[in-house]
């Protein structure tokens, strides 16, 4: 958590803070982008775990270092370091954001650009929700939903800062459970640096898919099963109540359920124009937080 820039100092190579990665120190860091260390994410492949130094940033061992995710983009359709550097990376320098994964550094040649960010043992969203889906004896058996509101409304805040900005150059949506990650005490991070890929930001578009993202909290209900609630919901054909994740167990106010639900739709909604506003959408969430 914090910000996304931290001031590191001491003879490092950085750019306002962030430290600029010679490809030897990342393939050192990562024993040369190994794949025992390959960290699986649905339609994410190019990520890496290493481990670094917390005071120089150099490259370090397991157990003697911090585990960082090296992540790789294609620098495609014409798309360049020096743009890359001007549009995003001031972007991410100048307008931290509490609930966006910290940038620690890049690297790149002619072909790669490389992003050095914090590593989230808790792993994302998805692995908490999902019905049946278990992570490790130690889980508990389901996010209570004072937590699921509160990762919703995280989720809510960083997407609507990503929205302040209108228009970016590695940035495309492609919004999912599996982009929102959870630190040890379950607070919600935004991983802005797994939705940097070549494209623009559709506001609209993601707006939907984060009622997406809201119905999967609400029921607990994965993304290939979550086709029938999204109809459902869209259409008021099913009981409230019959839709929220059983494991909750009448553990939260249905009226909060209910007002969830409305949001949802709209989100939802097959017009685009009829969606709301990210900074509406949290609006309505902080309100059900404070009823």
């Amino acid at each position: 958590m914090g910000n996304c820039i931290s001031p590191f100092t001491g003879g490092l190579a950085t750019t306002s803070g962030v430290k600029v990665f010679t490809i030897a120190e990342l393939k050192k860091a990562t024993k040369v982008f190994g794949d025992q260390d390959m960290i699986i994410e649905e339609s994410f492949r190019g990520v890496v775990r290493g481990y670094i130094d917390p005071k120089t940033l150099s490259p370090s061992k397991e157990g003697l270092g911090i585990a960082v995710v090296v992540k790789m983009c294609v620098l495609r359709n014409g798309y360049v370091l020096k743009e890359w550097l001007v549009v995003d990376f001031d972007f991410l320098r100048l307008k931290s954001h509490p609930c966006l994964v910290r940038l620690i550094g890049y690297g790149s040649n002619r072909d790669y650009l490389f992003l050095v960010s914090e590593y989230f043992p808790n792993g994302s969203l998805e692995r908490h929700i999902y019905r049946g889906k278990e992570i490790d004896e130690s889980r508990s058996k389901s996010l209570p939903w004072e937590i699921r509101l509160k990762v919703s409304i995280g989720a809510a805040q960083g997407l609507a800062f990503l929205h302040s900005r209108k228009s970016t150059g590695l940035y495309r949506g492609n919004l999912t459970a599996s982009k929102i990650l959870l630190d040890p005490k379950v607070t919600l991070t935004f991983n802005i640096l797994q939705l940097l890929t070549a494209g623009t930001v559709h506001m609209a578009g993601d707006v939907y898919s984060f009622g997406v993202i809201l119905l999967e909290i609400l029921t607990g209900l994965d993304y290939r099963r979550i086709i029938l609630a999204k109809d459902a919901i869209r259409d008021d054909k099913e009981n409230i109540a019959e839709m929220i994740d059983p494991d909750l167990e009448n553990s939260y106010p249905l009226e909060d359920g209910v007002r969830m639900c409305e949001i949802i739709k709209q989100c939802l909604a097959e017009d685009p124009k009829e969606r709301p506003s990210m900074q509406q959408v949290l609006d309505h969430l902080n309100a059900i937080a404070k009823i």
